[in-house]
């Protein structure tokens, strides 16, 4: 791993790294919550609405976000969280407007997986 790679450079990395059907990435809609690096592994806390997330959802995102630490040459450690009130309203405020899920259309209610 690059002696570069800090928690603010794996920040930007997953700035790239999208939601699966929302047209938004993990950073924009407040989904990372804390990153550290320690040596090779940066530990990556991924906060959901809630705890009751399907596990190929959670799977999908673990994947999505260890491509984007991998990117770096930095190994992840994926945690869920889950995610405050006020984040949990901004994410679905998001989502509304920036669902791309499998209807193709935006959701008016946030009634989709997350």
């Amino acid at each position: 791993m690059s002696d570069q790679v800090t928690s603010d450079t794996v920040e930007e990395a997953l700035d790239e790294v999208t939601h699966p059907e929302i047209d938004a990435s993990l950073v924009e809609l407040g989904m990372i919550d804390d990153v550290t690096v320690d040596g090779e592994t940066a530990a990556v806390d991924v906060a959901i609405p809630m705890p009751t997330i399907p596990e190929a959802i959670k799977s999908m995102l673990a994947q999505r976000v260890s491509e984007g630490v991998a990117s770096l040459g930095a190994d992840a450690k994926v945690e869920f969280v889950v995610m405050d009130a006020q984040t949990r309203d901004r994410f679905f405020e998001l989502e509304t407007q920036e669902w791309s899920g499998p209807s193709g259309e935006s959701s008016d209610t946030p009634s989709a997986p997350f």
